[in-house]
């Protein structure tokens, strides 16, 4: 009976916990499987790959100056597919350093680049560059809104980012381009992101011949009123200023008189972009119009006028080749082989080929072709000129220059063979930099002017007599001596 009864208690005890467990726990239940992405089918988008046609590239050498002191943001290697171009097509690439550098190898360049700069241009480098592209010059400007330089306020210490654009407008100005401060993106139509924007409407020119689409990564939107805008994107291509869509903007412009480029981007000048959408193409034509860039002859471009590895020097016969006209003619021999142009020495004043004619005022009427060409009149009064007035004769030396398809030829002129030899040497320097120069003529000082000296240290006393004045003998006694004035 006891037993029964703890058997009953226990069976109490278990019996609710038991039937409660059977009622709300009905078995393990199945665990569903959880709704995931069917990545296998998922296909990663790709751009499309373009390979330039480098079969038939035609050499067109040239010398391409590159922006190395405006605190450039960039490495080569980021433009290695550009200056690969350059390279195939006979270029060759020089850096400049600073703006005295820059004016030198500008003389012989096609085209100047400048990458991401962030100091800006100076008066004196932006009025250089516009002489460049007016004498028919090319100019590259590329920016990226992925660059800054990080600077900190002198007051608060808090970083502060300055991009490129500004630096980049203060020579693009002048060429009605400017470059905003912002960056393009499209979130419809991209190249993966939305930040990767991509054009498909052209504007007419050679830099965008061959062109279906490209791609830029991280551009700024650019501006021309009176150029051509090169790369125009859809309605979506929105703007960071106003996430709004501008016409008038787009991420490449070309300047009205076709010497300026400007471009919002150069990651695409780089491995793996350069290769998407049709950018290698593009990189193709951009070094076509780097190199295509050529210099009026003119000088403006001294001392790199001859258009060859040689030339003629004539000296006019009523010049003695004494010892000074000998050194200074060695002075210029040794000056011109420092540029690879040898001299040969002519009797005769050569009619064809790169030549230098030496003489001086008197022997004018033997270069009144040069000095015609060129609105300059020797008289016996002085020097008169179409670029610089009436100018005195004495003490000035007189440059012609004239180029044609013979070869290019240079006059020199003085009014005397001492001022002939000082002429000589301000060539031999080979800055032209003190003279007053226009295209094809330069007046040069060589001296103070034979009028000068005359008046200065001899008087005229032709008028004059001479008076005895007494002078004291050992004796003590006085001796006539004659003075002026009788």
């Amino acid at each position: 009976m006891k037993r029964q009864t703890i058997a009953i208690a226990i069976l109490a005890l278990i019996l609710p916990a038991l039937l409660r467990g059977l009622w709300y726990y009905r078995g393990i239940p199945e665990r569903s499987e959880i709704a995931t992405p069917d990545y296998a089918s998922f296909e990663r988008p790709e751009p499309s790959i373009s390979t330039p046609d480098t079969d038939d590239i035609e050499q067109m050498e040239g010398t391409v100056v590159l922006d190395g002191y405006h605190a450039n943001q960039f490495t080569l290697n980021e433009i290695e597919a550009l200056t690969s171009a350059l390279r195939a097509r006979g270029g060759n690439i020089e850096t400049a350093a600073d703006s005295l550098t820059l004016e030198f190898l500008l003389k012989t360049a096609s085209a100047f680049v400048s990458v991401s700069p962030s100091a800006t241009f100076t008066p004196y480098e932006t009025q250089v560059l516009k002489n460049f592209a007016e004498r028919g010059g090319k100019i590259l400007v590329f920016t990226d809104a992925t660059r800054n330089m990080l600077y900190f306020d002198f007051i608060t210490g808090n970083p502060i980012a300055y991009g490129d654009a500004n630096a980049a407008n203060s020579l693009l100005k002048y060429f009605d381009i400017s470059v905003n401060n912002d960056y393009l993106y499209n979130t419809e139509k991209n190249e993966g992101n939305f930040r990767n924007v991509i054009f498909d409407d052209f504007g007419k020119n050679e830099l965008t011949f061959g062109l279906d689409e490209v791609a830029f990564y991280g551009a700024r939107s650019i501006k021309t009123d009176s150029g051509t805008l090169l790369l125009r994107g859809s309605e979506t291509n929105l703007s960071s200023l106003d996430d709004a869509h501008d016409p008038n903007a787009g991420g490449a412009a070309l300047s009205a008189d076709g010497s300026v480029a400007a471009f919002g981007d150069f990651t695409f000048l780089s491995a793996p972009y350069s290769a998407y959408t049709d950018n290698a193409t593009l990189i193709q034509n951009l070094a076509d119009f780097a190199l295509s860039g050529s210099q009026t002859p003119s000088l403006d471009l001294f001392p790199f006028i001859f258009t060859s590895s040689a030339a003629q020097v004539f000296v006019s016969p009523e010049l003695e080749k004494d010892p000074s006209m000998i050194t200074a003619l060695g002075g210029l021999q040794s000056a011109l082989r420092f540029l690879d142009v040898d001299l040969e020495f002519v009797d005769e004043a050569p009619s064809s080929g790169n030549a230098i004619l030496i003489g001086t005022f008197d022997a004018a009427e033997d270069f009144e072709d040069y000095l015609l060409k060129a609105d300059v009149e020797i008289g016996s009064e002085g020097i008169s000129t179409a670029a610089f007035g009436d100018v005195n004769g004495p003490g000035n030396g007189v440059v012609i220059f004239e180029s044609g398809s013979k070869g290019s030829t240079l006059v020199l002129l003085a009014s005397s063979p001492d001022d002939v030899i000082a002429l000589i040497g301000v060539i031999s320097y080979g800055n032209l930099s003190a003279c007053l120069t226009s295209e094809r003529a330069a007046v040069c000082s060589v001296g103070s002017g034979d009028d000068y000296y005359d008046d200065y240290y001899y008087e005229d006393t032709s008028g004059e007599t001479f008076e005895e004045t007494p002078a004291e003998t050992p004796d003590g006694s006085t001796e006539a001596t004659p003075t002026p004035g009788g």
